[in-house]
């Protein structure tokens, strides 16, 4: 299991290098004329998303949660909304449903 420090640490690096990617992209592209993407085949990111995943047998939200800023919720099937603003909260959510699929207590 991945503390939920590190798993923090670790979304906010990844979003952090999102950032500079970007500003890194827009800078090329006034040289390039748009013909510049960068980052776009990271395989560091691959790797580290792909050990996540395998910690919380799920991808799906945390790629959702890296990309859908700032409306970050979900919906539960009873209706209940869930906010995810902060990677903490994202963290419990994936664990708690990591122990529902285990059929563990939420």
């Amino acid at each position: 299991m991945i503390s939920k420090e590190l798993f923090c640490k670790t979304l906010t690096a990844i979003e952090e290098q999102d950032e500079i990617n970007r500003e890194f992209s827009k800078a090329l592209d006034l040289v390039g004329n748009g013909h510049f993407c960068y980052g776009v085949e990271n395989k560091y990111y691959t790797a580290l998303m792909d050990v996540l995943a395998a910690v919380f047998g799920d991808e799906d939200y945390i790629s959702w949660w890296l990309y859908e800023a700032p409306d970050r919720k979900v919906w539960l099937q009873d209706g209940t909304e869930i906010s995810l603003d902060k990677p903490e909260q994202l963290y419990e959510f994936l664990l708690d449903n990591m122990r529902a699929k285990q059929g563990g207590t939420t």
